[in-house]
């Protein structure tokens, strides 16, 4: 049986790697959204592309790709942060689409009425776009971040000692592999169903929104 003690060092380590990525996916997907929804074609073809290359990539490859080719002797040297570059570029392709389908969910006639009093393109994003956007970003956002903490898992493959390494680890020295990983499943559904009806309960809310 897994150690207590692994079990939470593990899930410390896992939930770092999620935060991290999370927060990493958003700087990046902002700017992704903002270029696809962009009248430049040239800004779009670069945000369609960033998309297409952080998707199109599998993300045991963009890991060891980080970790091993573009290092540089630093990141390397820290397989946690290598699993949050990883897993942020390509989450940011994900976020970016929820970002740019939150903003799009905003009828044009707002954009219109707004200027139509004289509020600038700053202030109407700010004031009027926003806060219709957000709900529906929100529970995107929710979603998304439960594949981003299950897909935090493959970082055992860099070392990272998150879940899945103890788990792994505590199998090689003759721990049950059945119970081990049952356990750890266990601790991630403990995260990942409120994190669930969090986005359902978002999803239901921003959907209202809209109708209305």
């Amino acid at each position: 049986m897994l150690d207590p003690r692994y079990i939470a060092e593990g899930l410390l380590v896992t939930l770092q790697i999620w935060g991290g990525a999370l927060v990493l996916s958003l700087v990046l997907g902002i700017p992704v959204a903002m270029l696809r929804r962009s009248a430049n074609p040239v800004a779009k073809a670069v945000g369609a592309f960033w998309a297409w290359i952080a998707r199109g990539i599998p993300p045991v490859a963009w890991l060891i790709i980080i970790y091993f080719g573009l290092s540089l002797g630093i990141i390397s040297e820290v397989p946690v942060l290598a699993a949050i570059v990883g897993l942020g570029i390509i989450n940011s392709a994900y976020i970016g689409d929820s970002i740019r389908a939150g903003l799009d969910a905003v009828p044009l006639g707002q954009w219109e009425g707004a200027a139509s009093v004289g509020l600038g393109r700053w202030d109407t994003l700010t004031r009027v776009v926003l806060p219709q956007a957000v709900p529906v970003m929100l529970a995107s956002v929710a979603a998304y971040s439960i594949t981003l903490l299950k897909n935090t898992a493959i970082a055992s493959i860099i070392g990272a000692n998150e879940l899945v390494f103890y788990a792994y680890n505590a199998v090689q020295i003759g721990a049950d592999p059945v119970l081990s990983f049952l356990t750890i499943g266990a601790v991630y559904l403990v995260i990942t169903v409120p994190i669930g009806i969090l986005a359902r309960h978002l999803g239901t809310r921003s959907a209202a929104g809209v109708t209305g």
